[in-house]
């Protein structure tokens, strides 16, 4: 009797553990929400600053509102990289 007594009171203080932990966090949780909110609300109202300045920036841009798909990408990325070769072709030292 005494054991299941006593399993019964662990069983008790450990939810109570856990609720004291998620209310001790709570307020955490909600500024990071309240952060992140205006974050993503700044990025939105100004674009001309969110965009792109490289070749490579709009790609990945593209990329991610699905424009292009990752074939392509990678495509595009190897004809970058070939032409910036091209024009600015490396050097080992001797």
């Amino acid at each position: 009797m005494k054991g299941v007594i006593l399993m019964l009171f662990l069983t008790v203080f450990m939810l109570m553990m856990v609720v004291v932990g998620i209310l001790a966090m709570w307020p955490v949780c909600e500024s990071a929400k309240a952060s992140d909110g205006e974050a993503n609300g700044d990025a939105g109202s100004d674009d001309a600053a969110q965009q792109p300045t490289t070749l490579e920036g709009a790609l990945t841009a593209q990329l991610l509102r699905g424009e292009i798909n990752r074939r392509q990408y990678r495509h595009e990325l190897e004809r970058l990289a070939a032409r910036d070769d091209e024009a600015h072709p490396l050097t080992a030292p001797n």
